[in-house]
């Protein structure tokens, strides 16, 4: 027994533990290598505010002694006694029980999907025997992928006897508590549909490999493996993001590098401000990709104080561009003559191709790249079609069927997998869909735009949703006077308002009424007016847009058809940020 205990002791488990070197939490062992900490210096744990000390962390698995020339082998370290999983989750954003009260969580009883491709955190919460004496465990996680591969993640935790009889479940106890589990984080190409899991309990120190207990440390018991329950989803966001310069004067400043490094990612890589976009926004998203598509530089010479013209002007550059219907556009502007009281804006969108025209939104870049970047996810998120959250007070229009309206706290937990360290969200974080902070995205809000974002990316995988039309586009403004042009574009009669129609004369004569969508520009008296034209432009003599309460008149002789562009951006490479999907 002593020399099984000193070869074990000059085995991998000196390191991170016994020999109290730096862990680096959140990070996966085995075949799947971890980086360093974010540029902020962090290399604590998990936890809900990313102060913690325990985690997964990569593990150097050869003999750490100098002394053991001619010795046997180093013994793998025993099972772990007194010791068993009894629930376990999933979180790719917020909580997923697959298996409580001795039970397998099926994913039709799930409360969301485990989608394919997106990184998770696994968590395997245990019972002990009375008596337990606290004590560092390590945990392995062994993935069986369909094609025979298989992978290997380590992790370690401070395990303690859990003081939850208050608490349903070890989960709800015990979730925000970085030494409640043992937790993985496990790489996107390793979240594959058919995907089975095993997980080995051992001890991490000597002095318990004799203990005697009915507990098991292996799940499943059997010592086989279980299916995560990975679907084979299909969801995408694709963002193309325009840096404008306000082209207002000599002394404006350039427009935003979205290509500049801005710190490093999880895995310790350098990444771009555009990088940094792609991992907030598919964080908070259900999604199992984000692709962000840099455009070039764009000038502006119009008011950045007021929302409107920068919506019109990304609204006619997607036309212009032929933009598929399920991008979405935003602009990224330094404003030259004073900061608006807005840092970002966005029409609300919807899913449907009609609505393509009103996925558009722009937000000030500001010296810090991630509140900019915060604020790109909270205007994405209107162009998903979400209202505000109140928390505040002071945001405008917000649901009122937000389960804790007004306070608008998540009321569930959540795990940042784009993190480093990777962080526990709690319920009191704020929804991020209001002005408070610090903010995560709710259950609600996750399911709220789980069927938009699938409905959307389905476009894409069924190569289309059929051809476009003439659209007359354009503004009408508070005073009545208005602008508009000639595009290529998809009509939603879902949006067109009782009364609201374009009047055209041809010139034969003959007098047409179309349905016309109408939508306010936000923070705007002006009006967004789209409708199909029923004759070709040069078949029209005038025009008229008509409203219940008033009409005008549209100039004909400034009416063209949209400059067409090429696509929507010239940037390659390093610009396009896609997680491989097996």
């Amino acid at each position: 027994m002593d020399a099984m205990k000193r070869l074990w002791l000059g085995s991998c488990l000196c390191v991170g533990i016994a020999c109290g070197s730096g862990v680096d939490v959140g990070g996966s062992g085995g075949s799947r290598g971890s980086g360093s900490a974010e540029d902020s210096g962090e290399t604590g744990g998990t936890t809900s505010d990313g102060s913690g000390t325990a985690g997964a962390t990569e593990v150097d698995t050869t003999a750490g002694s100098a002394d053991t020339t001619g010795d046997p082998e180093p013994l793998p370290p025993p099972p772990a006694t007194g010791i068993e999983i009894v629930e376990i989750t999933v979180d790719q954003g917020v909580r997923v029980p697959v298996f409580r009260d001795g039970a397998l969580v099926g994913p039709a009883e799930r409360n969301a999907a485990v989608l394919q491709g997106r990184e998770l955190v696994l968590r395997a919460f245990f019972e002990t025997d009375p008596g337990w004496q606290a004590r560092p465990i390590y945990g392995l996680l062994t993935l069986e992928h369909d094609d025979g591969t298989t992978a290997v993640y380590e992790g370690f935790t401070e395990a303690s006897e859990p003081q939850c009889a208050a608490f349903d479940h070890l989960y709800d106890c015990r979730y925000g508590d970085d030494n409640g589990s043992l937790l993985w984080r496990v790489e996107g190409v390793d979240v594959r549909p058919g995907t089975a899991y095993r997980i080995e309990l051992l001890e991490a120190i000597p002095g318990h490999e004799d203990d005697v207990s009915d507990k098991s440390p292996v799940f499943p018991v059997d010592g086989g493996t279980e299916e995560i329950g990975i679907e084979s989803s299909y969801m995408k966001m694709r963002v193309v993001v325009v840096p404008f310069y306000h082209d207002v004067g000599a002394a404006c400043a350039q427009a935003p590098d979205l290509l500049e490094e801005f710190g490093t990612d999880y895995h310790g890589n350098p990444r771009t401000v555009a990088g940094l976009f792609r991992e907030r926004l598919f964080a908070n998203n259900p999604v199992d990709e984000v692709e962000i598509i840099v455009h070039d530089v764009v000038d502006y010479g119009g008011n950045a104080q007021q929302g409107g013209g920068l919506l019109q002007t990304l609204q006619q550059l997607r036309f212009a561009e032929g933009a598929p219907p399920e991008y979405y556009y935003y602009g990224v502007i330094r404003p030259c003559q004073g900061t608006p009281d807005f840092s970002g804006i966005a029409q609300l969108g919807g899913p449907s191709p009609g609505q393509a025209a009103q996925r558009v939104g722009w937000g000030v870049y500001h010296g810090n790249p991630s509140t900019t970047a915060d604020t790109f996810v909270h205007e994405i998120g209107h162009e998903q079609g979400r209202f505000h959250i109140a928390c505040s007070g002071d945001e405008g229009g917000p649901d009122p069927s937000y389960p804790d309206h007004p306070d608008g706290n998540t009321l569930s937990w959540g795990i940042d997998v784009m993190s480093k360290p990777t962080i526990i969200k709690p319920p009191s974080s704020h929804e991020y869909m209001s002005y408070c902070g610090p903010t995560w995205v709710s259950e609600w809000g996750w399911h709220l735009v789980s069927p938009w974002i699938e409905e959307i990316s389905s476009w894409e995988r069924s190569g289309g949703v059929g051809p476009t039309r003439p659209l007359l586009v354009g503004t009408v403004r508070a005073d009545g006077s208005s602008s508009f042009y000639v595009a290529q574009g998809w009509f939603h009669e879902g949006l067109v308002r009782s009364g609201h129609v374009v009047r055209v004369t041809a010139v034969d004569g003959r007098v047409l009424e179309v349905p016309a969508q109408w939508q306010p520009w936000e923070r705007s008296d002006d009006a967004n007016v789209i409708a199909p034209l029923p004759v070709a432009l040069e078949e029209i003599e005038a025009l008229r847009w008509v409203t219940p309460r008033r009409s005008g008149v549209i100039d004909r002789a400034t009416v063209r058809e949209v400059e067409s562009l090429a696509g929507p951006s010239t940037t390659v490479g390093p610009a396009r940020y896609s997680p491989a999907v097996p």
